[in-house]
């Protein structure tokens, strides 16, 4: 084949090819619409929800995350139900090629090796935090999945007040992109029973990337 006739071939191979490329899911395709949540919650962006740089998405025992630099995307929403006290968020994040599964073995370990005492925060507001972990499991969700019950107690940076509670954190990734599902608010049968029916909700989404 003459040099001309080859370099055409290549041409039309990627030109054919370019479709599929564009075609990849955003992240707003990913995230869990609020039926997956359950029946009568409403979906709103948090604030900064689509910023990378300034915004956390890893933060657990007062570990550093690497990964974080390798974010090239986010979005995170909040779910809620009128008259319910309980929040359920999701947020998927893109990364640079490996940076999901870094991220992910990165999270794991803090989350094995978390000291009992005190412990720095990157959240902005927070001064230091008191982390209580409980591994859970769950068939439905991804291999590799990280998912925990939180008891944390954590001291503010603004006059020192301390605010208590019990959330549910659900990472899996799949491909470059991580998602991580967070509940806040009263009664932890209430949290467990929608936390992980959102994370297996969420798992089916991140599927549909293969």
């Amino acid at each position: 084949m003459s040099s001309r006739l080859l370099v055409g071939s290549l041409l039309v191979v990627l030109t054919a090819a370019t479709p599929a490329l564009a075609a990849a899911p955003s992240l707003g395709q990913i995230a869990l619409r609020p039926a997956q949540v359950g029946p009568g919650y409403r979906m709103s962006v948090i604030p900064d929800g689509a910023k990378v740089h300034g915004e956390v998405t890893l933060d657990l025992c007062g570990f550093s995350f690497p990964s974080e630099g390798l974010r090239t995307a986010r979005l995170q929403l909040r779910y809620g139900k009128a008259g319910q006290l309980l929040q359920v968020s999701n947020e998927v994040v893109r990364y640079r090629h490996g940076g999901a599964q870094q991220a992910l073995r990165e999270i794991t370990r803090a989350a094995s090796r978390c000291p009992r005492g005190p412990v720095g925060s990157s959240v902005a507001g927070v001064k230091q935090i008191t982390y209580r972990l409980a591994r859970l499991t769950d068939r439905r969700l991804l291999p590799g999945y990280l998912a925990l019950r939180v008891h944390y107690e954590a001291v503010g940076a603004v006059r020192g007040q301390t605010l208590k509670g019990t959330a549910i954190i659900v990472y899996q990734a799949r491909g470059d992109v991580l998602s991580g599902v967070y509940t806040a608010g009263t009664g932890l049968a209430a949290q467990l029973r929608v936390g992980l029916h959102a994370a297996e909700q969420s798992a089916l989404n991140l599927e549909r990337l293969a």
